[in-house]
C-alpha cells in the first residue's frame, strides 16, 4: 500500500512539475513536413504544421483514456490486495484530476514546441498553468478530507465530541493553507510580483492578528481544553466562582448551567487559565458537620453520643467511610466532629442519604435524652457595696 501511495505521489509531482516548468522541445512534425501537398502556406504557416498541431492535440486526449485504463485496471488490482481501503479512496480521488493534468501537460508542451504567434502562447500557456494548478489544488484538498477521516478514526476513537470540534477547524486550516500556497506558487510562475504581495500581506496580517488576538486565544484555549479534557459535557464543575453542569464546549466559549438555572458563558481562554474543579470526577461525596451538646452533658453521656453517631453511620448503606470524635470545648457547647463519605456522586442520592442520616441522629438523640446546644450567653450581675 505504501509503495502504491508513494508511486502516485511521485507520478503527480512529475506531471505538476512538467506543467509548471515545461521544457521546450523541437517542433514535432510526425513526418507531415515531407508531404508535398501540405507544403502550401496558410496564414504564414504551412499546412503540415496545422495538421501536426491537431495530431498533438489528439494524442493529448488519447493519453487520458490510457491513464484511466492504467488506474482502473492495473492500480485497482494492487489496491484491492491491501487490507485498508485508504489507497482505494486515494485512487478514486486521483483518477479524474490526473487524467486532466495529463492532457493539460501534453498540450502545454505542445504550445511551447510548435512555432505559433507569440500572442497564442501568452493566452494558452497561462490558461494551462492555471488549470493544472487548479486540478492539483483540488486533489490536495480532497486528500486532506481523506486524511482527516483516517485521523479521526485512528486518533479520536469514540470521542465524537472532540472529533466534531477539532476536525472542522483542522480541515479548514489545512485547506486554506493548501489553497494559499497553490495560488501564490501559480501566481509566481505566471510572473506576478509575489514578493511585494507577501510583504503587503505581512503588514495586513499583523493588523488582522492584533484584531483577532482575543478570538485566536479562545480557539487555542478550546484546543487546550479538548486536548487535556479536564471535563466533558454533562460534568458538574466549578470554574472560578461559577459552579454548574457543562452544557456545551464550543470553539470560542464553554457554557455552564448553574443550579439556579442560569446559563453562564465563559471564554475558553479564561477556562484554560483557570483552576478547574471537576466535581463529577470525585469518587464519593464528603459531608462534614458538627454536633453540639450542652455543657451540662456529662463525659459519659458525650461518649454515649459519640457511640450513637458511629452506629448510625456504620449502619447506613450509603456510607463509605466516616470519622466521629469529640473535638473541642466551644464557647457555648461541647462539639463533636462528624465527617462521612457517601458511596455516590449523584447529588439527589446524596441529599436523600443526608436526610436519612440527619433524621436518624435526631431520633436517637431524642430517645437517649441528649440535648443539642445552641448559642447561649450567661450574664452575671454583681451589686457593688456603697462607699463609706
Amino acid at each position: 500500500m505504501k509503495r502504491v501511495f508513494h508511486s502516485w505521489i511521485l507520478f503527480i509531482a512529475m506531471f505538476v512539475a512538467c506543467g509548471a516548468w515545461p521544457v521546450a522541445a523541437k517542433q514535432p512534425t510526425f513526418g507531415l513536413d515531407r508531404v508535398p501537398a501540405l507544403q502550401r502556406e496558410v496564414g504564414e504557416y504551412p499546412l503540415w504544421q496545422y495538421c501536426a498541431s491537431l495530431t498533438w492535440v489528439a494524442l493529448a486526449f488519447i493519453a487520458a483514456p490510457v491513464v484511466d485504463f492504467l488506474m482502473t485496471r492495473v492500480l485497482k488490482r494492487l489496491t484491492a490486495q491491501t487490507v485498508t481501503d485508504l489507497d482505494d479512496k486515494l485512487l478514486e480521488i486521483l483518477q479524474n484530476p490526473v487524467k486532466l493534468i495529463v492532457v493539460l501537460v501534453i498540450l502545454h508542451i505542445g504550445v511551447e514546441s510548435f512555432e505559433w504567434p507569440p500572442w497564442s502562447e501568452k493566452i494558452l500557456l497561462p490558461t494551462f498553468t492555471i488549470a493544472v494548478a487548479a486540478a492539483a489544488i483540488y486533489m490536495a484538498v480532497r486528500m486532506i478530507d481523506l486524511v482527516l477521516v483516517y485521523a479521526e478514526e485512528r486518533f479520536f476513537g469514540d470521542d465524537t465530541q472532540l472529533a466534531q470540534l477539532m476536525m472542522p477547524v483542522l480541515g479548514r486550516t489545512f485547506k486554506a493553507f493548501i489553497i494559499i500556497i497553490g495560488a501564490l506558487t501559480t501566481a509566481q510562475h505566471l510572473g506576478f510580483p509575489i514578493t511585494s504581495v507577501l510583504a503587503g500581506l505581512g503588514i495586513g496580517g499583523i493588523a488582522v492578528a492584533l484584531a483577532a488576538q482575543s478570538t485566536l486565544a479562545n480557539i487555542f484555549g478550546s484546543m487546550t481544553i479538548l486536548a487535556d479534557q479536564p471535563f466533558k459535557v454533562g460534568d458538574l464543575v466549578r470554574i472560578d466562582a461559577v459552579e454548574g453542569k457543562v452544557a456545551a464546549i464550543g470553539l470560542r466559549s464553554t457554557r455552564i448551567r448553574t443550579a439556579e438555572g442560569h446559563f453562564v458563558t465563559i471564554p475558553n481562554k479564561t477556562v484554560a487559565d483557570a483552576a478547574i474543579i471537576n466535581i463529577s470526577m470525585r469518587p464519593t461525596i464528603h459531608q462534614p458537620l458538627t454536633i453540639s451538646l450542652t455543657y451540662d452533658t456529662s463525659a459519659e453521656r458525650v461518649k454515649e453520643a459519640v457511640g450513637i453517631l458511629r452506629e448510625i453511620l456504620q449502619a447506613h448503606p450509603m456510607t463509605h467511610d466516616f470519622v466521629v470524635h469529640w473535638k473541642t470545648y466551644a464557647p457555648s457547647s461541647l462539639d463533636i466532629l462528624v465527617a462521612y463519605w457517601c458511596k455516590t456522586t449523584d447529588q439527589k442520592l446524596f441529599l436523600k442519604a443526608l436526610e436519612e442520616i440527619n433524621l436518624e441522629i435526631k431520633r436517637r438523640f431524642d430517645a437517649a435524652g441528649l440535648e443539642f446546644a445552641f448559642p447561649t450567653q450567661t450574664i452575671q450581675l454583681q451589686q457593688s457595696s456603697p462607699k463609706a
